[in-house]
């Protein structure tokens, strides 16, 4: 009887250890996320005997830190590496997208066991990984291993902090998680999500999330569009707007936005490049003869302001021509590359130059429903829209856009049409 005591005993024993041991080597909250230095070893509590060793720029958890020595855990390892051998480092923010809420594991292995799940549109700080399908990542307590795929960098919107109160900023979307500091009420923010009322915002001091109901948008100051020589946006009468689309003309999706302009019966000005009206003179065509302004946007899309006198003429000159031999007339308005242009540029131009008052950043998203959002938020009677036909997403977002402008009673002309006083 005493034997059977004695084992049933020592099998409780060994449950209980594995147990405790399982629960210590999960991914356990963490205010600290470090990377380390150099390949370095980690040690057992002895600090004599190793246990695994560890590449350079590795992310671990910090657990505490006492005289010279930091107890860290690597997935399911815990031990001890010389402080001197970490760093600490600034996170980048993503924003976790993808169909279902994805799973957090304790390693960079797909079957290996998962620690919690992250909110859809929550923004989580990233810090890397060797591994080339997962990358770790820090919410809130919550650290550990996460699909890369489930991750975008997210688009930032400027914001406010109402002037009624300073806000709390807290670690994760939960008015009940660790308050990481305050905004003072009129502090400028840079909104990253909009997760179920609470907004994921940055600022010189912190980051973290706050109630959406603490935001508001700053007012813009209307800027006039530059240059304001020799030709720049005016008050129009009627509820009027230009599309402009740049650096085409592209076989398909040019064509895409030609057949959506045409069945919103809209116009629009198309400033092209000079060696892609010589690779597609026909869609050019297209184009002009669809009643739509041409506007030349230099041959190659140089920045002006970088090139000689000689340079600069023969960028636009060479357009200029190409596209006359097109389509038998003269583009009727110019727009420099990148925005940039001095005296020397102005001095070659024989017509206006166009800026715009609104930039979708399109060409660097590539989302439909960004596109759309830009023109949503800064519209107004007068506007000129910054697109580029020559991106899929752009043509992808163009009929909603205009359903959405003509719901509010905007018609769309072309830049000389509207510029006309």
């Amino acid at each position: 009887m005493k034997k059977v005591f004695n084992f049933y005993f020592m099998i409780f024993c060994l449950i209980g250890f594995f147990t405790v041991n399982v629960e210590s080597t999960s991914a356990a909250p963490s205010a600290t996320i470090k990377l380390t230095t150099i390949e370095t070893e980690v040690l057992k509590e002895n600090r004599q005997e190793k246990i695994i060793s560890l590449s350079k720029a590795t992310p671990i958890i910090v657990l505490s830190e006492t005289e010279g020595w930091t107890k860290i855990q690597y997935k399911t390892v815990i031990g001890f590496i010389k402080s001197e051998y970490l760093k600490s480092v600034s996170p980048q923010y993503m924003l976790v997208k993808s169909q279902n809420e994805p799973l957090v594991r304790v390693t960079n292995k797909q079957h290996s066991g998962s620690i919690g799940k992250l909110y859809l549109n929550s923004i989580v700080e990233l810090y890397g990984s060797n591994s080339t399908d997962f990358v770790f990542i820090k919410y809130g307590g919550l650290a550990g291993y996460v699909n890369k795929h489930a991750l975008i960098k997210p688009t930032g919107k400027k914001m406010k902090v109402k002037a009624s109160k300073d806000l709390v900023v807290r670690s994760i979307a939960s008015s009940s998680s660790d308050d990481i500091g305050t905004l003072r009420k009129n502090s400028n923010v840079t909104m990253l999500t909009n997760l179920k009322g609470w907004a994921f915002v940055t600022s010189e001091s912190l980051s973290g999330y706050v109630p959406m109901s603490g935001l508001t948008t700053p007012v813009q100051k209307a800027v006039p569009p530059k240059p304001s020589k020799p030709k720049s946006a005016q008050p129009v009468k009627g509820k009027k707007i230009a599309l402009t689309f740049d650096d085409g003309p592209h076989p398909k999706v040019t064509r895409q936005i030609l057949q959506t302009l045409d069945k919103y019966n809209a116009k629009a000005t198309f400033f092209v490049i000079g060696q892609e009206v010589v690779k597609y003179p026909e869609v050019l065509k297209e184009v002009y003869e669809a009643g739509h302004e041409i506007g030349n946007h230099t041959y190659n899309h140089e920045k002006l302001t970088t090139l000689s006198q000689k340079e600069v003429n023969h960028q636009i000159q060479s357009t200029d021509e190409l596209i006359k031999s097109v389509i038998g007339k003269n583009a009727t308005v110019f727009r420099p590359p990148y925005g940039s242009y001095d005296e020397t540029v102005i001095k070659q131009l024989k017509v206006p130059s166009v800026m715009w008052t609104i930039d979708t950043l399109d060409w660097k998203h590539r989302d439909p429903e960004k596109t759309a959002l830009a023109i949503e938020e800064q519209v107004n009677n007068g506007s000129i829209i910054l697109m580029h036909d020559i991106h899929q997403a752009t043509a992808d977002a163009l009929e909603t856009i205009l359903i959405d402008l003509q719901i509010q009673g905007y018609t769309f002309v072309t830049v000389s049409e509207l510029l006309k006083k």
